[in-house]
């Protein structure tokens, strides 16, 4: 069965040893109540990294230095078959100010993110970032 394809992009975002969660809204139609980390789909002719840093912009008000990729992942939300890549990123400025989409922020150690409820393949992406700083 043939089905659109898409392309997203994730960013765990470093600041003083702590990285960024957001929490989808409880009038999010896709995992309300569980914590993220800010990115989302690319724009039609939009390289990855710039999507990766207007979306974090968007949804965080915060302005990100990219890095580099940790992990690629995988989801089905239907129609799409969308193809993930999470960047390791650093604060480069800004004051958090959420979109609607989220409705709280927290800078946490990462290591803290067991205690949080997550959406969809966050916990595999935060491990990959765990493993990858040692």
């Amino acid at each position: 069965m043939d089905r659109p394809l898409g392309v997203a992009g994730k960013s765990i975002i470093r600041r003083d040893g702590k990285i960024l969660l957001i929490r989808r809204a409880a009038i999010s139609t896709h995992d309300p109540g569980l914590w993220e980390l800010p990115g989302g789909k690319l724009e039609y002719g939009e390289e990855l990294v710039k999507a990766v840093e207007r979306e974090v912009s968007e949804e965080t008000g915060l302005a990100v230095a990219v890095g580099q990729p940790i992990k690629i992942w995988h989801f089905s939300k239907q129609p799409f078959w969308v193809t993930g890549v999470t960047f390791v990123c650093d604060y480069a400025g800004g004051a958090v100010c959420l979109s609607s989409e989220h409705d709280t922020y927290a800078w946490i150690d990462p290591a803290e993110y067991v205690n949080y409820p997550l959406s969809t393949s966050m916990k595999e992406q935060i491990e990959a970032y765990l493993q990858c700083r040692g």
